[in-house]
């Protein structure tokens, strides 16, 4: 009661030049006793609702203006918790829980455009299948992709590129084709646009395809397609060679010489890897040689 008597006591302003007819002081203090209850409470809509009637009556008011923007810094706290454990929940394939916990953001903001959109999409998944049935290659693929479906940074084509991968790995999992579709519904344009040809393997496609825009020399493109691969094939060692020289083209030596390590362990017995890296080492020496130089 104190926080509520001595806010309206002191920043209780006139009403404004401009008004016809002052405020009524009673129906302030009605709306500013219900916003301040509803803010002890938690209910932080309803908490703003009445301070924006305060600022209907009276738009002058200050308190009611700041206690809106504490209200709203709240509720973005309230994400920054609960932003842990959905994306734990997701990553899990724990969709069902997912689904609560976004329900329970929108409890204290229903209006959120992005609460509302990950609603939506954890509604579609769920129509399909409510958690992670199995671990294993088909489903961790596929539960890769409702990260990047249903998270908080949307990546849709390569949860379609995924959950296609997924389908492909398991072709008798109706749940599987499901949430291909519904993803198809969301984006009918990714199907129509789809160059890939009848039984082509997903990851064959996406290796093609990445391998032409290295002779293309769309070098930023390449590394998208090879990066998406490796996402879903992280030991794939063909694809961590050819993203090894796409980074040597765009003349980043670290991320090349990562990768072509990288494909070394997947495949120790690439001589052509070995070759590969000592000429990196030599391309590396003549930067360090001319600073001697100039020295």
């Amino acid at each position: 009661m104190k926080l509520k008597q001595l806010a309206f006591a002191l920043l209780l302003p006139a009403s404004s030049v401009f008004a016809q007819t002052p405020p009524d002081p009673e129906q302030l203090k009605k709306y500013y006793d219900k916003a301040f209850e509803y803010y002890v409470a938690g209910d932080l809509v309803k908490a703003i609702e009445n301070w924006n009637l305060v600022l209907r009556l009276d738009p002058d008011q200050v308190t009611a203006k700041n206690m809106i923007g504490e209200a709203r810094r709240r509720m973005g706290e309230i994400w920054e918790k609960e932003k842990k454990a959905y994306a734990r929940q997701l990553t899990a394939g724990k969709w069902g829980d997912a689904l609560l916990t976004v329900e329970k953001l929108l409890a204290t903001d229903p209006k959120n455009p992005l609460f509302l959109r990950l609603q939506e999409r954890l509604r579609d998944i769920l129509l399909a299948v409510r958690e992670k049935p199995y671990s294993n290659r088909a489903w961790n693929a596929a539960a890769l992709g409702l990260v990047y479906y249903a998270g908080e940074e949307e990546d849709h084509p390569f949860a379609y590129d995924a959950l296609r991968y997924a389908a492909e790995l398991a072709p008798s999992d109706k749940r599987l084709a499901a949430l291909v579709s519904a993803m198809e519904k969301l984006h009918p344009d990714y199907k129509l646009r789809d160059t890939r040809l009848p039984g082509v393997p997903i990851l064959d496609h996406k290796r093609e395809t990445a391998l032409q825009y290295i002779y293309d020399a769309k070098f930023n493109l390449a590394v998208r397609e090879l990066e998406y691969i490796l996402m879903l094939e992280p030991g794939d060692a063909l694809s961590l060679k050819r993203l090894g020289s796409t980074y040597l083209q765009l003349k980043d030596y670290r991320k090349a010489r990562r990768a072509w390590q990288q494909a070394l362990k997947a495949s120790p017995g690439d001589e052509q890897l070995g070759e590969y890296l000592a000429a990196l080492d030599e391309i590396e020496k003549v930067p360090a040689a001319r600073g001697q130089a100039g020295n």
